[in-house]
């Protein structure tokens, strides 16, 4: 058996080596409690990054929602105005003028809101440079795009410990103009419960005389009616190209001329002689009339929707049918000498306009240099309540109505209801198109560029771009 000798202040264990009980615990006990410090401190650390990098995440779909919205808007502005300059400066200053609008209607949730009391600016807003945001008309086809960018300061929340106390945010986006030959009607009217949606009106589209000048049905200004029926008059939807090239999208008599019909316009010296697109939106000018024998008044109960079968012609002259309607569609209409019908329609058209422009106040300058719609009961372009989406049908069917029970829809247009007489006609001026659900145009349908038919003259609807 083997003895083993201790000291008092030494231990000698079974390898020969001397340890010393208590230093040898303080030095473990150090050791951990440094390791504990690195370890907390490296979970706080890895904590507080996985915190500031959720929020920032979060900040930059925010951000990117936001300037979505604003590129959209943008998007919008690019087809408003009739302008005397082909670049079409105001378009884009209305373009820059939405983007800025709607950027600010975004939030980013980074600091607490003001006093609503106060005056103060909520710094919440997404604030949009408008030199950040950039319109290019030199594009395909004629139809301009918009880009939009921003940068926003993120304060951090534990990053600043380190000394990072923000992160520059950035995103952008890309609009433009699909052509669309239908939708569920315009873009919205400021909140308007009576706007956007498709009214129950068929009205007659236009035509154009031998001399290629355009000419409403019915129009009377030279002491009797006008109708297609003189030499040289002929009709070409603005939709007849690719396989809509036969009737009734164009006139089977003369099928050769300019695309005529209701189309768009940016150019003021083209109102009332390529297009009405417009026309009457000037001081002094008169209106664009549609006589009540000549327009129909469409059955919008009998289309397949389950909300709108238990409404009357008023309900749907007043408040609007929200379904999808496409150029081609077939659409039932009341017999043209339904004086029941057509008077329901009426009275609904003058329930919105009162409803809509009683009281409201038009800016004349926007209306007369530009041919758009703002007002101070509806400050958003175009969107004015009384702007209503309205089918059109071929014209050369004017010259003999009676008995017709379904028409087909040529055309498409949104029209700003100025007026509507006792006798039940129509007055306004049309003005350029923005659709909302907008339904793209099949290839087939589409055709090609050509002297006689552009893209561009085409209603419109916005998309973001990759």
């Amino acid at each position: 058996m083997k003895r083993i000798f201790t000291t008092p202040d030494s231990i000698r264990n079974f390898s020969g080596r001397r340890q010393f009980p208590r230093q040898q615990a303080r030095q473990q006990k150090g050791s951990i409690m440094l390791l504990t410090v690195v370890t907390i401190m490296g979970m706080i650390g890895t904590l507080a990054l996985a915190i500031d990098l959720g929020f920032l995440f979060s900040s930059r779909t925010q951000l990117q929602n936001g300037v979505n919205a604003a590129t959209l808007a943008a998007g919008a502005g690019l087809r408003l105005a009739i302008e005397d300059d082909p670049g079409a400066p105001q378009q884009a200053e209305l373009a820059k003028a939405l983007a800025v609008r709607y950027g600010a209607l975004n939030q980013l949730r980074r600091f607490s809101d003001p006093d609503p009391k106060s005056n103060d600016p909520n710094r919440n807003d997404i604030v949009i440079d408008p030199g950040n945001v950039i319109v290019d008309t030199a594009t395909p086809n004629d139809i301009p795009t918009v880009r939009v960018r921003a940068i926003v300061p993120i304060p951090t929340i534990f990053a600043g410990i380190f000394g990072l106390d923000s992160v520059d945010l950035g995103a952008r986006a890309k609009a433009s103009l699909l052509p669309v030959d239908g939708g569920t009607g315009t873009i919205g009217t400021a909140g308007d419960r009576r706007g956007g949606c498709w009214r129950p009106l068929f009205l007659p589209d236009t035509f154009y005389d031998s001399a290629n000048m355009v000419k409403i049905v019915g129009d009377n200004t030279l002491g009797s009616p006008r109708l297609p029926n003189q030499p040289g008059d002929y009709y070409r939807s603005r939709f007849a190209a690719g396989a809509r090239d036969t009737f009734p999208f164009v006139d089977p008599v003369s099928i050769s001329g300019f695309v005529t019909g209701l189309r768009d316009t940016q150019l003021r010296v083209e109102v009332g002689q390529q297009t009405i697109m417009g026309q009457g939106a000037g001081v002094g000018e008169d209106l664009v009339t549609f006589r009540r024998d000549y327009y129909f008044i469409a059955n919008f109960s009998a289309l397949p929707s389950v909300k709108i079968n238990d409404r009357t012609v008023y309900d749907q002259a007043s408040f609007g049918y929200c379904g999808e309607i496409r150029v081609g569609d077939e659409i039932p209409v009341f017999p043209i000498n339904n004086p029941a019908k057509r008077d329901e329609a009426r009275r609904g058209l003058l329930e919105m306009h009162e409803h809509t422009l009683n009281g409201d106040r038009i800016e004349l300058t926007e209306e007369t240099m530009f041919r758009y719609v703002k007002s101070a009961g509806f400050p958003v372009e175009n969107s004015h309540g009384a702007i209503i989406p309205v089918l059109l049908y071929d014209p050369m069917l004017a010259n003999n109505l009676n008995g017709v029970t379904r028409l087909r829809v040529t055309n498409i247009g949104l029209f700003f209801l100025k007026e509507v007489t006792v006798d039940g006609d129509l007055k306004g001026y049309f003005v350029r198109e923005i659709l909302a659900g907008g339904t793209p145009i099949e290839s087939a349908n589409l055709g090609s560029e050509s002297a006689n038919f552009k893209r561009r003259w085409l209603p419109m609807s916005v998309q973001l771009l990759n």
